[in-house]
């Protein structure tokens, strides 16, 4: 898996802007610095998700942040190129020769339908097989990105809470006006973390989760249009028109990177 280099840089530069622009303006980094307040906004925040997803949903947000700086999405011409393999080895040596070269196939949709393919599965069984595996990809993949969605939405509202809260606990120094000005400062960093973390985390994370969850859905139809394609006895070049859309995918790497850069 290649690191997002975009998506890392994005993760340090926000909360480094704000950092900056408090030093700049002569104020001091402990003061953003409020246990209670991040206790209050982020602890009542991921409750809040937890009461309102399954254990699967939260699981898929959790584990769906490395895609955030990872990019695991394989090249669809990489997918087409290996499929049209695939087809080839089948017509010239048969569903033995492909079962083999299929266990080293690292997309797991791919690997599925082909493993059925060779387990001579009536087609329409195999269909359904498959596109209830779609059906359950899509919404798996999406769901990390709901769960960050819904925390960018309770996250300033926390926030205005831990306000409340902390110039509740300020109005009852009210006696001791040396410590007003402290109060009501720290009182509004929780809304700071509210607004903070929800604009430079949850809602950003839930934009690349979903951009990520697309593209694995474009390459799961591309599956599952080849193997349908291969069971009506589509093979090589025909088959790799059918995948790009009457276009023809180049099969070489370098004629790949070559008409990018020319892009």
């Amino acid at each position: 898996m290649k690191i997002d280099l975009a998506s890392v840089m994005g993760l340090l530069a926000g909360p480094g802007c704000i950092i900056a622009g408090q030093l700049i303006e002569g104020g001091h980094l402990g003061t953003l610095i409020q246990g209670s307040a991040a206790l209050i906004v982020i602890g009542a925040s991921i409750a809040a998700c937890m009461l309102s997803f399954s254990p699967a949903f939260l699981k898929a947000a959790a584990t769906d942040v490395v895609k955030v700086v990872g990019e695991s999405t394989p090249d669809s011409f990489d997918v087409i190129d290996r499929i049209v393999d695939y087809s080839n080895i089948l017509t010239r040596d048969g569903p033995v020769a492909l079962q083999g070269s299929v266990q080293k196939e690292p997309y797991p949709l791919l690997s599925m339908a082909l493993n059925l393919l060779v387990s001579n599965i009536n087609p329409q069984t195999m269909t359904a097989i498959l596109e209830r595996k779609f059906a359950e990809n899509t919404r798996i993949n999406n769901a990390g990105a709901e769960v960050f969605e819904a925390a960018g939405g309770y996250l300033p509202t926390f926030g205005i809470m831990g306000a409340v809260l902390g110039l509740i606990h300020t109005m009852s120094m009210l006696n001791e006006p040396a410590k007003l000005g402290d109060g009501i400062a720290s009182a509004f960093v929780a809304t700071l973390y509210g607004v903070g973390v929800a604009n430079l985390l949850a809602y950003p994370i839930s934009k690349k989760i979903r951009a990520r969850a697309h593209a694995e859905k474009e390459l799961d139809k591309i599956v599952l249009t080849a193997i349908r394609g291969i069971q009506s006895g589509q093979r090589g070049m025909s088959l790799r028109q059918a995948l790009t859309g009457g276009s023809v995918a180049p099969a070489n790497p370098a004629v790949r990177l070559a008409r990018k850069g020319a892009a």
